[in-house]
């Protein structure tokens, strides 16, 4: 193996560079590389990333997002802001919206929690999450009046 860094764009972040843990395989197409423990990689890119303090990128929002398997719906619930609002940090485009301080600090305390396979947080999230996908199926709350005063239906 060469001492040349790897530059891996399969991540979709722009500067993820590997000294090692690839290898590379000519095959009748072209190089190949072949990435060892690619979800281990993963984990240590987003690692990084949480423990950075510069603010994160859009790439690196959806890098965080993807790697805990949200879509930016659910995302956007757990940070109390609108799906369009998720949308535009993770966007490309130059006049976006940065994610703000306190957004940006719980989703990496989000993130940290999610790795930690024994994690309250993290169950909670799934509980959320399968409360979020519960209330997509309803198909209507039913309200009663009893004595002139409405209440949820049982």
């Amino acid at each position: 193996m060469s001492d040349e860094l790897f530059h891996y764009k399969g991540c979709g972040l722009p500067k993820v560079c590997l000294r090692n843990g690839y290898t590379v395989k000519e095959t009748k197409y072209g190089e190949a590389v072949s990435i060892h423990n690619l979800e281990g990689l993963h984990r240590a890119i987003g690692l990084g990333l949480v423990n950075n303090n510069r603010t994160l990128t859009s790439d690196e929002v959806r890098f965080l997002r993807k790697g805990m398997d949200l879509p930016q719906a659910q995302l956007a619930t757990l940070l109390d802001v609108s799906e369009s609002t998720v949308r535009n940090w993770e966007s490309d485009d130059e006049s976006r919206a940065d994610i703000p301080g306190p957004a940006d600090r719980v989703l990496r305390k989000i993130y940290l929690e999610y790795i930690n396979e024994n994690s309250s947080l993290r169950e909670i999230l799934e509980r959320l999450a399968q409360l979020n996908r519960d209330r997509h199926e309803l198909e209507c709350l039913e309200f009663a009046e009893t004595d002139g005063e409405w209440l949820a239906a049982a």
